[in-house]
Formats: structure tokens, C-alpha cells, sequence
């Protein structure tokens, strides 16, 4: 299953616990403001795109069918080009000889992780609709950068710019809330979420085809189209209400979170060439831990923080998110080392790669892909019946497991399949495991609010796994015309790694108390954007 590290935000909604209101009464209660400019879809704040209350049945008008189609590629685009992206790596680190790889998926992340919040802010504020289509702008001109790019460093900075693309489909998922009856809400977010099924199992073998038959800057100027033809449905979606934000922005948490953790990412892939008690290393670390130990107590200050850590101090909901969140961050990260695997050739002493082609990985990688898309769909009916913390501890042995069995065996097709099902079902079981577990253990107005913290927890530990990943790699590989070529301890290592992350996550997880089993509505609403 070829997920990047990329799509590995799982477009879990970040948003205010406003957005668990419906569209008619603003957030929280609080009475909409403003009316969007003329031609955005809406005459009045309170107006929404959705039909009066009156007309709220189980009839899906055409209109409605139009509006939920045009949401689907915009907030699946994330996945396809991740995907895509994280196959293409290889090739790229080998067409400029760099070592720092790592760098063309961590850019995109750190940069989504510091624009989500206040993507999501001014969405409400302004409009999300208008939201939407100014990143989708930002993120096209960095995927221009990328594709163009005459050097690495060049191509990297195109992917910061890229990276502002990410907060779409957060906004994608909180203008469902707005745009459709609330009776409808539920049916129009699985559709638009569960649609990552389909992409999950298509997309490496478009990808496959395209970097086979075009290579890298082929399959990259493949997502530039991709991000025109979201921008023209997006157009072609209503503008939603707009509403007074309470409080200012964040600024200083976001610089304070972006800037330390990729000060301690910095350290940690520099590590290996400077030296690990060097002092540039230790300095780089330092640096890093201290300003995220600032963000910490300053968003336990600010009235309106990126990430409300109050939340934490309650030990039910610290144990599922902080437990939840780092052992989806090392299966979203393990993807990497299959990539590298599989694509890099096999060079006697100096690459262990299997050599294969990106499309005869996609292929083998079909199993582990529909285990996975079954998985997530199971634990929906799973936790009607047992705690969704029983649930949750099989998912954790077998994704541990997976990887461990991934680390001895992972010479040949058959092997990898294996492998990669048990992983696979760990990994379903996961992504749906969490959301389950978020309902039982907050109120229905916490949800919204829970799920954004979840996802962007996530996207940290996804941030600093993959570069723990990437410095396990590099501790056995070999430099070729400066790129780096991975020796078979390295996968083995690597996949260790993961599976100690893991572990990590169980322990936390051990600390969960006893919890509710969910209702069906609220597993099948809250369940819808973790699918993703």
C-alpha cells in the first residue's frame, strides 16, 4: 500500500468546536455576521447553500449531487498527490544526488502543519469556499516551483509553497457542515471521505504508470493539472456563511511549533554527519526543544491556541489522542521504506533495492491496500458490540507485529504481500479505531474540536518519525555520486524503528481507561473524515 508520508495528515477535520453546529445557527450558537460578496452562492449569512428546513429530506435534489461530487477531488487531492509524490522520491534523489530526500516530504508537512489552523480561522472569518481556492492558488504555484525546479534546495522550497495546499481538505470536510442539510451531513462526509478508498487502491497504479512512462517531472506536472481542475470545482461550489471569529490568530504558536520542530528535525538529519554529541547538533536540538517547550506554555496563555492543551489535562482524552496519534504516525511514515525498497536498484555492496518498477510495486501492493479499506470499514460494526479500546489493542499487535515480521522478511514479492496485509489490517484498524475511541471519551460539542487536535498531534509525530526513519536509513547506506543507496540492515533497522514506535503508542495506549461503546450515528459521523 502506497501511502506517502504525504497524505499521512489524515484529513481528520481541524476545526473550532463551532463546526459541530449547524450552518443555521452559526457557530456555537453564536449568530452568523457578514454576507459573502455577490456571485459567491449566498445572499445572506444565515442563508446557507443547503434547502430550507422545510425541504431537508432523504431526496438528494441534483444541485446537492453536484455540489457533493465537485467536493470529492478537492478533498482527495492530498492523497493522490501524495501518493504520487512519495513514489516519485526515489527517482528524484536520484536525478539531483542528494542525501536529504527526506527533505521533499517534510517541507510539505511542516509547512501544512503551520498554515492549518489558520487556514481554518479565516474559513470561517471569510468564507472557506475563498479559503480554499487562495491555497489551492499558493499550493499550484509551488507545485510549478517543484516540477521546474533546476536544484534540489529549489525544489524544496517549492514544496513549502506547496505545502499550503494541505489545509483544503480539512476545509473541504468542515464545508460539508455548511453546505448540506444537517440530516444529510453524515451520508455527504462519508462519501466525500470514504472516497479515499477508491483513490488508495487507484492512484499507486496511476502513479506507477506515470512515473514508468514519464518519470518524475511527468508524474509532478500530472499534479499541477490536478490542482487547476480542483480550483475549477471549487468554483463551482457556493460560497459558506461567514462567522465572527472570537480571539486573534496564533502567530506566535505557529512560528514557535513550525520553527521548533523543524529545528529538531534539522538536528536529527544532521546528526549522522556532524556527529551526535557535536556541538552543532546538540545547539540544533537544543534550540528546538526549547521552543516547543515555549509553544506548550504559551498555548496554555493564549485564549485561542493552535492546540488547546487544556484539553490534555484530562487523562481519558490525553491517553487516546497522544496514544492514538504515534503509532498512526509511524504507519503513515513505514510507507517510505517500502518505496525505497522496492524502486531502488540492486547494486552488489552498495544498494540492496529490489529494482522493481513503480507499476509492479502498486501491483503488489494491491492486497495490503483492500485489507486495509476493509479494516476501516469493519471497525465500524466492530465497536457497536466490544470497547473500542479491545478494538484498539488488536490493531496495535498487528500492525507491531507486521512490521516486525516486515524487518526479517522483505526479499521478494510474496514476502511483502504478506507482510504488508497484516500491516495493512493494523493500520484499518487504526484509522478508524481512533475516531471511535475520540466519540467515546468527549461530548458531541468536543468532537469537532478533538479531531482537529487528533490530526494535527498526528501530522507532528508523522513529522519526527519520518525523520527518525530517514536517520536509521542513512546509519547504513552507502553515497553513489552523492545519493544515498540503502543496504539491507537499513531496511531492516527501519522497519525496527517504526515497530518501536509503535510500542511507544501501546504504552500510552495502556494508560486508557475503560470506555464507552459509541452510538451508531456518532461512530458513522465521527468515523467519516478518519477514513481519510
Amino acid at each position: 500500500m502506497n501511502t506517502s508520508p504525504d497524505s499521512a495528515q489524515p484529513p481528520t477535520s481541524v476545526l473550532p468546536a463551532a463546526e459541530t453546529g449547524s450552518a443555521e445557527t452559526g457557530a456555537a450558537g453564536t449568530a452568523p455576521v457578514g454576507t459573502p460578496p455577490s456571485g459567491s452562492g449566498t445572499s445572506t449569512a444565515t442563508s446557507t447553500a443547503t434547502a430550507p428546513s422545510g425541504t431537508d429530506t432523504a431526496r438528494w435534489s441534483a444541485p446537492e449531487l453536484r455540489r457533493l461530487a465537485a467536493l470529492i477531488w478537492p478533498g482527495q487531492l492530498l492523497v493522490v498527490a501524495g501518493i504520487v509524490a512519495a513514489n516519485a522520491q526515489p527517482q528524484i534523489a536520484q536525478h539531483f544526488h542528494t542525501t536529504q530526500i527526506a527533505w521533499f516530504s517534510l517541507a510539505f508537512t511542516l509547512a501544512t502543519i503551520a498554515v492549518t489552523p489558520f487556514a481554518v480561522r479565516l474559513g470561517e472569518t471569510y468564507g472557506k469556499r475563498r479559503v480554499m481556492l487562495a491555497l489551492a492558488a499558493a499550493g499550484l504555484v509551488g507545485d510549478v516551483i517543484t516540477v521546474v525546479a533546476p536544484t534540489y534546495p529549489v525544489m524544496v522550497a517549492g514544496r513549502v509553497i506547496g505545502g499550503m495546499y494541505g489545509p483544503v481538505a480539512v476545509l473541504v470536510l468542515a464545508a460539508v457542515r455548511d453546505l448540506f442539510p444537517p440530516r444529510k451531513v453524515a451520508v455527504a462526509l462519508g462519501t466525500v471521505a470514504g472516497s479515499v478508498g477508491v483513490l488508495s487502491l487507484l492512484t499507486p497504479l496511476l502513479s506507477g504508470w506515470l512515473l514508468d512512462a514519464l518519470g518524475w517531472r511527468g508524474a509532478l506536472w500530472f499534479l499541477v493539472g490536478s490542482t487547476v481542475a480542483a480550483m475549477l470545482l471549487l468554483l463551482s461550489v457556493p460560497e459558506t456563511p461567514r462567522r465572527a471569529a472570537a480571539g486573534k490568530l496564533d502567530w506566535p504558536g505557529a512560528v514557535l511549533l513550525g520553527g521548533g520542530l523543524a529545528l529538531v528535525v534539522f538536528a536529527l538529519g544532521q546528526g549522522g554527519d556532524w556527529g551526535w554529541s557535536s556541538t552543532g547538533f546538540l545547539l540544533a536540538l537544543a534550540a528546538g526543544a526549547v521552543a516547543l517547550a515555549a509553544f506548550a506554555v504559551w498555548e496554555l496563555k493564549v485564549t485561542t491556541p493552535i492546540l488547546d492543551l487544556r484539553m490534555l489535562r484530562r487523562r481519558p482524552v490525553a491517553t487516546v489522542l497522544i496514544g492514538s496519534s504515534v503509532p498512526q504516525a509511524a504507519f503513515f511514515a513505514s510507507q517510505s521504506i517500502l518505496i525505497f525498497l522496492a524502486l531502488f536498484p540492486a547494486i552488489p555492496h552498495v544498494s540492496d533495492g529490489l529494482g522493481w518498477t513503480t507499476t509492479h510495486n502498486a501491483v503488489v501492493g494491491i492486497p495490503a491496500g483492500l485489507i486495509t479499506f476493509a479494516a476501516g470499514v469493519g471497525v465500524g460494526h466492530a465497536v457497536r458490540k466490544v470497547s473500542p479500546r479491545t478494538v484498539w489493542y488488536l490493531g496495535l499487535a498487528l500492525l507491531a507485529g507486521g512490521m516486525v515480521l516486515a524487518a526479517l522478511y522483505h526479499r521478494d514479492a510474496p514476502q511483502i504481500v504478506l507482510t504488508g496485509v497484516v500491516m495493512g489490517l493494523g493500520g484499518g484498524i487504526l484509522m478508524s479505531g481512533q475516531q471511535a475511541m475520540i466519540v467515546s471519551v468527549v461530548s458531541p460539542e468536543e468532537q469537532a474540536a478533538a479531531n482537529g487536535m487528533s490530526s494535527l498531534l498526528t501530522q507532528v509525530f508523522l513529522t519526527l518519525a519520518s525523520q527518525m526513519l530517514y536517520t536509521v536509513l542513512a546509519a547504513d547506506a552507502t553515497v553513489v555520486q552523492g545519493t544515498a543507496f540503502y543496504q539491507d540492515q537499513a531496511y531492516t533497522n527501519a522497519y525496527l524503528a517504526m515497530a518501536a514506535v509503535v510500542g511507544l503508542g501501546l504504552l500510552v495506549s495502556l494508560a486508557i481507561p475503560r470506555l464507552r461503546r459509541p452510538t451508531g450515528e456518532a461512530v458513522s459521523e465521527a468515523a467519516a473524515p478518519a477514513t481519510a
